[in-house]
């Protein structure tokens, strides 16, 4: 493993191919697009807590999510930070032709991440319209996941928002063959993302459970199998879905 050029604390270059990673996680690129960002591209390694974009700071690198859970994390004048947003693999990150971030990028637990510097990436991306394609659908899927997070918090009671919050990591990151899911916080910090105290949020699990829309497969390391989408999509409140 190597350290060299690292760009913040905790995060490290990996020695790893970065052309193989290239094809397993953007093969809908052409050769030429895959070649020109190998030749700026690299993995890191991000190790738990890391800070790998400053608020209010010019982004200088764009991320794409390999492994692991980022947290967008908005800090306040007062000194409280909030989670406004959870990024996962396959996940771009970064601001592109504009000014500063507005919140920071924090990484969870360990994580992966392809790393692309900014100036070349922008320059790559008027060049090649399939990259730019894929870019736009980036951007599009925030809007999605904004949309997401205040439908989210609309739930006035905090089994809603467990029961959305599940339907969004089952639609994220679980396999399409498999209806398990893995939460990507600590209980604390996910109580903290939903607004609730830990205990109200266990309570809501249970709650889920005992009405038979989830079951724990382990509880500790936060792994759940969903029994029944429809019975937790009720359950979540979700005024906004159309038939």
């Amino acid at each position: 493993m190597s350290r060299r050029g690292s760009a913040a604390e905790g995060v490290f270059l990996e020695d790893i191919p970065v052309d193989t990673t290239l094809r397993r996680h953007l093969g809908e690129l052409s050769a030429e697009v895959r070649e020109a960002l190998l030749r700026i591209g690299a993995i890191r390694r991000v190790a738990a807590g890391a800070v790998v974009m400053e608020d209010n700071s010019l982004c200088d690198e764009l991320g794409y999510i390999l492994e692991g859970t980022l947290a967008m994390v908005k800090h306040l004048r007062d000194g409280r930070r909030h989670i406004i947003g959870l990024l996962v693999p396959t996940d771009f990150f970064g601001r592109l032709f504009d000014g500063p971030a507005t919140f920071s990028v924090e990484a969870i637990g360990d994580a992966r991440l392809l790393s692309f510097p900014r100036a070349p990436f922008e320059a790559l991306l008027g060049q090649e319209p399939d990259l730019e394609r894929l870019f736009m659908v980036h951007l599009l899927d925030e809007l999605d996941a904004a949309r997401e997070w205040l439908l989210l918090m609309n739930g006035p009671k905090v089994v809603q928002r467990v029961a959305s919050f599940l339907l969004i990591l089952l639609r994220r990151m679980a396999d399409n063959a498999s209806s398990e899911v893995v939460l990507p916080l600590a209980r604390k910090d996910l109580a903290h993302y939903l607004g609730a105290r830990p205990e109200t949020l266990s309570r809501a699990f249970a709650s889920l459970a005992r009405q038979g829309a989830i079951e724990p497969i382990d509880a500790v390391s936060g792994r759940y199998r969903v029994l029944d989408r429809q019975m937790l999509l009720d359950l979540s409140g979700q005024d906004l879905v159309l038939e």
